[in-house]
């Protein structure tokens, strides 16, 4: 696993992403250890298949962000289903941390590459 730094554009762009999309609010170094079970989108009273539904839809709205918006591309062999898929698998573990998410990201985007056209 990465270790959790404000040095890594995966820890970065993933903790700001959700903030954005409302899901965290806790400052970056506190962000690590949040739960999926505490993000604002899961409800402990929907059905695991409401539940994957939502986080579905927090996948597509993450990579959105990551590719549109932060100018990240996909890993070599990595395509838009996959991501949004694994993600949303994460999503719907309750146990699994933020940190864990950004370290499925940073195995499936390049966040930064060096040149001027990927500005984060």
């Amino acid at each position: 696993m990465i270790p959790w730094s404000k040095n890594n554009r995966a820890c970065t762009t993933t903790w700001s992403t959700l903030l954005i999309l409302d899901q965290i609010s806790a400052p970056f170094v506190d962000s690590s250890v949040i739960k999926m079970q505490e993000f604002t989108f899961w409800n402990h009273a929907s059905s695991s298949d409401m539940r994957r539904i939502l986080a579905t839809t927090l996948a597509i709205q993450m990579d959105n962000i990551f590719i549109m918006i932060r100018g990240a591309q996909y890993e070599t062999g990595i395509t838009k289903e996959t991501v949004t898929s694994g993600i949303a698998g994460l999503l719907t573990d309750g146990d699994k941390t933020v940190n864990d998410l950004a370290d499925l990201n940073d195995s499936n985007y390049v966040f930064w590459t060096g040149d001027n056209t990927h500005e984060n």
